[in-house]
């Protein structure tokens, strides 16, 4: 037997117009837990794109790495810790935002923080297995942001609006990490590419702060609004 579908705020028949262009940044950008959510993203795409660019020639600049390793070995501990965080992430945050749906956002800065320090050791050691350890961390830590960013975007958008509101956040966050590359080769000429990396850290710092703030203050009010409790 199918349940009915529940109603939802900004949802309706099917005659319903389709949602206009605007409307998508409209309702990111008039909803606080939404608008938070894009401007973390944005910070995590920039942090990931700064790292996916420079850190290959970190490697092989300060530890004479041939090219193929450098590529390697920056890439594949991160990777594999972040397949492991977001089976674990996901089950975690599932189970625990039953009984408490912000601790979805909470996880997320939560996530953000815990991966400062291995950003941090990443910049400034000067022994490889703790800079591996480091990105294994970093990849762990981040992959809790990654498991809960479209739940938490649709607990606090109207159904009818998950669509543009998911574009506007990709679009955005992409459009502010593509300047990562740029950024950095700028530090990198002025003080050094271990400064730049370290950088990396206060931006996901201030976006987990960000995102612990957001999940205290202003989830419970807009996911109450749009599921009607």
């Amino acid at each position: 037997m199918l349940r009915p579908s529940r109603q939802k705020e900004g949802g309706g028949g099917g005659n319903e117009q389709k949602p206009r262009f605007a409307e998508g940044f409209r309702i990111v950008f008039t909803t606080p837990t939404a608008l938070i959510l894009t401007l973390s993203f944005s910070g995590l795409i920039f942090v990931l794109t700064g790292y996916l660019t420079w850190m290959p020639t970190y490697l092989y600049e300060r530890f004479d790495m041939d090219l193929a390793a450098a590529g390697f070995h920056s890439m594949f501990y991160t990777h594999l810790f972040a397949f492991v965080g977001i089976l674990i992430a996901g089950r975690i945050s599932d189970r625990i935002a039953a009984k408490h749906p912000a601790s979805r956002m909470a996880m997320q800065g939560i996530g953000l923080l815990a991966a400062v320090p291995f950003i941090v050791m990443m910049g400034h050691s000067s022994t490889l297995w703790i800079i591996y350890l480091g990105f294994a961390g970093f990849g762990f830590a981040r992959a809790f942001f990654d498991a809960n960013t479209y739940t938490v975007l649709y607990d606090v958008v109207p159904e009818r609006y998950h669509s543009s509101a998911s574009g506007v956040m990709i679009m955005t966050g992409f459009a502010i990490g593509a300047l990562a590359p740029v950024i950095l080769g700028a530090v990198k000429e002025a003080a050094g590419l271990s400064s730049g990396i370290t950088m990396l850290a206060g931006v996901w710092l201030v976006c987990g702060v960000l995102m612990l703030a957001g999940s205290k203050r202003f989830y419970m009010k807009n996911y109450n609004r749009i599921n009607n409790v």
